[in-house]
């Protein structure tokens, strides 16, 4: 049996008495705040098995069908996730694309975390690298302005960077300065196009949870663990968001070569994507949470994923 880390508050177990020699775990009874991007001060897991979850839930086991990726792709692949939005101060679950695209932008924390982005992707990147730099963006208001954002940071750091290859004779004097200075300078180039908008890469849709607040993703990760399948109260299957990001990576395999793409999405959906691109199971996806603004590059090794960390349910 697999086993994974869940919280003891998504199963609400029942309690049971124990002596004080016998105490194995405790039950947070009260989380004041919650949110999926807060370190749980005191966490309290229980460790269980995704069959006897499976039998808890009522789910039947399902491991994602989607088919891997090609062993060699053409492109590197990085993720970001969008900036502090309107939806993660409300505290509502915000999937329904009627919605998204039209409201929900950034924040001005989320400005700031998008163009804080753009540092870590000059080093995951590389400045020689930053002329086949490209920003593909969910088309959802949040994630196109993080993406926008981040490019616009990325562009200004090395316009900034360029000045200082600028000639100065009394800074760098002596024989065979424009040749080293050239060579220093060329590898400076910012990115030559700009945000390309796709629905592929939308925010999971949630069905019947849409709007509502969002510990009611409770209800649906640790059925995630068990299944890539189920659509419990509608919501988008793991296996379908898989689907919709081996088409686009396919399709940007088709139409690229030698670039650094930036998939710039949503927490779940790029979970689930850099779970599948390293070929890990998916359904643990929620254990590797994406922080507002944070960079991932997306490597083809489960070893590339971060530690995983159990979500804290309230």
């Amino acid at each position: 049996m697999l086993g994974l880390l869940v919280s003891s508050l998504a199963l609400r177990l029942p309690a049971k008495r124990h002596s004080p020699a016998s105490r194995c775990t405790r039950l947070v009874m009260k989380q004041p705040v919650y949110s999926a991007d807060l370190a749980d001060e005191s966490p309290d897991y229980t460790l269980i098995s995704t069959t006897l979850l499976s039998q808890l839930l009522d789910v039947d086991q399902a491991a994602c069908s989607t088919p891997p990726l090609p062993a060699n792709l053409k492109n590197r692949y990085f993720a970001l996730r969008h900036g502090q939005s309107e939806s993660n101060l409300e505290g509502v679950i915000s999937s329904d694309p009627a919605v998204g695209t039209t409201k929900h932008g950034l924040t001005t924390e989320g400005r700031l975390q998008a163009r804080r982005s753009a540092t870590k992707l000059l080093d995951l990147v590389g400045r020689d690298n930053l002329g086949s730099l490209a920003f593909v963006s969910s088309d959802f208001t949040r994630a196109w302005q993080t993406a926008e954002e981040s490019l616009a940071a990325v562009s200004r750091i090395v316009e900034f960077e360029q000045q200082a290859c600028e000639y100065d004779e009394t800074s760098r004097p002596g024989p065979g300065f424009d040749e080293t200075r050239q060579q220093e300078c060329a590898l400076l180039a910012s990115p030559e196009e700009g945000v390309v908008r796709t629905p592929l890469l939308r925010e999971r849709w949630f069905g019947e949870l849409d709007g509502l607040p969002l510990k009611n993703y409770n209800q649906i990760w640790p059925r995630d663990l068990v299944s890539a399948c189920h659509d419990h109260r509608g919501v988008e299957a793991v296996d379908k968001v898989c689907a919709r990001i081996r088409e686009l990576v396919l399709s940007l395999e088709a139409e690229r070569e030698g670039q650094c793409i930036v998939l710039t999405s949503h927490a779940d959906t790029l979970q689930i994507s850099q779970c599948y691109v390293a070929g890990a199971d998916p359904r643990s996806f929620s254990m590797y949470r994406f922080k507002n603004g944070e960079v991932r590059e997306l490597l083809r090794a489960p070893s590339s994923l971060p530690a995983p960390v159990p979500l804290t349910y309230a």
